[in-house]
């Protein structure tokens, strides 16, 4: 019986070696319904997604939007949105996990007077970054990551804050449907005009180009490039959308820092372009002298000074080149 015993343990230990060693990507959940971000193709161990559902659908347990987690190639829980005012029989309560509980006593009595409720849902979006609680402290952030195919308006104003008991306002995220037709909700869609944002907003470097009356595109001058979206619109009275900048695509090159060059002052030579920098003649009776100077990626390359000929088979005589 001892013997039998220990085939059984030399059997049975290296196989939960190998599944404690083991872990899975997930695949991309499916939901009817609704949305979940971020949105990829595959999930590492450990990653959290939130989700939430679209109008008429509710989630199958409590609150507005909720996470899963992907561990060892499966999710915590299902995805699941289902029509407003069923409930399945599989849905599942956990009131320990969904509930918050606030305490209240002398000490925390004001903080909790500024605390704030469950965060507003906007159309379109879902928190990240963030359980679902019913409580949340003075001085919260939660975080909104619009569904795919839709954009923040402004791209940067994503957070929302609780302030003295009250959540600022979120972002409204919106779908372009061409380059005028803009939508805020399903059937909220207008026309906006570039004039309805008023003057042209100035991009150092850059001029504006009308070519349409719902966007504007930008054009970087020489020796600059366009990093940001070409067409800019108005997304709203006063607003528009990302802007681009022009970077510099150039580099500088001073003549007065280097003796061997003629003093010509500032020489800008674009990037992966060259220049014929000219050189300081060593005697008057020298022939006439340059520096090949390359800009590449804002580095200047540059031969020594000296003079470029091409020798001709027919006279055999050396032409400046």
């Amino acid at each position: 019986m001892c013997i039998k015993y220990f085939a059984f343990a030399l059997l049975w230990f290296p196989g939960v070696l190998h599944a404690q060693s083991t872990t899975q990507a997930c695949d991309a959940p499916t939901l009817d319904g609704g949305f979940f971000a971020p949105k990829q193709e595959t999930y590492s161990q450990g990653t959290k997604l939130s989700y939430t559902c679209n109008e008429g659908r509710t989630l199958a347990m409590k609150g507005w939007w909720a996470t899963s987690t992907c561990h060892n190639g499966k999710w915590s829980h299902q995805l699941q949105c289902i029509v407003s005012g069923w409930t399945p029989q599989s849905a599942h309560y956990d009131e320990n996990y969904w509930s918050t509980k606030l305490i209240l006593s002398k000490s925390n009595f004001t903080e909790s007077m500024n605390a704030c409720s469950v965060p507003p849902k906007i159309p379109h979006a879902v928190i990240v970054h963030q359980d679902y609680q019913e409580v949340f402290a003075a001085g919260s952030e939660v975080q909104y990551e619009c569904e795919d195919g839709y954009t923040a308006e402004g791209a940067h104003n994503t957070k929302s804050v609780c302030t003295q008991g009250s959540w600022t306002q979120g972002p409204t995220c919106m779908h372009y449907l061409s380059d005028s037709l803009v939508c805020f909700q399903k059937y909220s869609c207008v026309f906006i005009s570039v004039q309805s944002c008023g003057n042209f907003p100035v991009i150092e470097n850059a001029v504006a180009q009308q070519t349409s009356r719902y966007y504007l595109i930008y054009r970087c001058q020489r020796l600059y490039r366009l990093v940001g979206p070409e067409r800019v619109k108005c997304i709203s009275s006063g607003m528009w959308s990302d802007l681009p900048e022009c970077r510099a695509n150039f580099c500088a090159v001073n003549t007065d820092d280097n003796p061997e060059y003629k003093s010509v002052g500032t020489v800008h030579i674009e990037n992966g372009e060259e220049e014929r920098v000219e050189c300081v003649k060593p005697h008057s009776w020298s022939l006439e002298q340059y520096s090949k100077v390359r800009c590449i990626n804002g580095r200047v390359e540059a031969t020594n000074c000296k003079y470029y000929c091409k020798l001709s088979i027919e006279n055999g005589l050396c032409a400046l080149i």
